[in-house]
């Protein structure tokens, strides 16, 4: 399941932490700049040809709504479902995503069981492997609430292959976050045991890569040749098809 936040001894920092994912106004930069992102991972499903409209659409992660909000509107879909950990950052997803006019839930990490079995069509997360506490479980659900023959799509640059991750993990640690240490080879293995196909490449792999050291953001980089090798190398897209079984 998703993991929870870090219980903290100061009061003030853990009830910060319960509410967003590092602070109100770095939330909604972080949205603005994983556009592009996003949109990149919507155009990939689109060449894909891997959803039709009216489909169900489960995002993993959802935080505030913002990559299911784009979902919407390329692929139409009669129903989406988002899993977000934090209380705030769902009832804001619900908030942006109530003027859809088909059906939206939005759950906690801990009610999976509310999805039914073979009920979704494709499943999206981005950037949120670290703060998984159990693959196996993750991907027993993946395999439970797709239809066979249904695609997932993950997002993940957080990873140890990614020479940036340890600077990172500690500033995700330092916030208040439980994180953990996987690999992609760690990810494709746990969902293939659970009956998927794997695949992977770079989300993107030529383009602008827009990045202002003077701003306050968390997740720097320490050079443009970090800047260039996060984007274009490490930042990988992994699909999994369920199998037709």
């Amino acid at each position: 399941m998703l993991a929870v936040v870090r219980p903290k001894t100061a009061l003030d920092m853990a009830e910060i932490k319960r509410i967003f994912m590092f602070d109100y106004a770095e939330d909604v930069r972080l949205e603005k700049r994983n556009l592009l992102f996003w949109r990149a991972l919507l155009g990939h499903i689109q060449a894909d040809r891997a959803i039709e409209a009216g489909a169900t659409i489960l995002d993993v992660g959802c935080h505030r709504g913002g990559l299911l909000e784009l979902a919407i509107d390329r692929f139409k879909p009669a129903s989406i479902i988002g899993i977000e950990p934090l209380k705030p950052a769902r009832n804001a997803a619900q908030r942006k995503l109530g003027i859809f006019r088909g059906h939206v839930q939005i759950f906690s990490e801990k009610e999976w069981n509310r999805i039914p079995d073979a009920s979704v069509d494709l499943l999206l997360s981005h950037e949120v492997l670290p703060f998984f506490d159990d693959l196996k479980f993750i991907s027993e659900q993946m395999g439970r609430v797709l239809k066979p023959g249904a695609f997932a799509y993950m997002v993940a640059g957080c990873h140890t292959e990614n020479p940036l991750w340890p600077r990172w993990k500690e500033e995700l640690q330092a916030q208040g976050h439980i994180v953990y240490d996987y690999s992609p080879l760690d990810l494709i293995s746990a969902v293939s045991l659970t009956g998927f196909s794997p695949s992977v490449r770079p989300l993107r792999e030529s383009g602008w890569a827009h990045y202002d050291p003077t701003e306050q953001n968390a997740f720097k980089y320490p050079s443009v040749q970090a800047l260039l090798d996060h984007q274009f190398k490490h930042k990988l897209l992994f699909r999994f098809q369920r199998s037709s079984n």
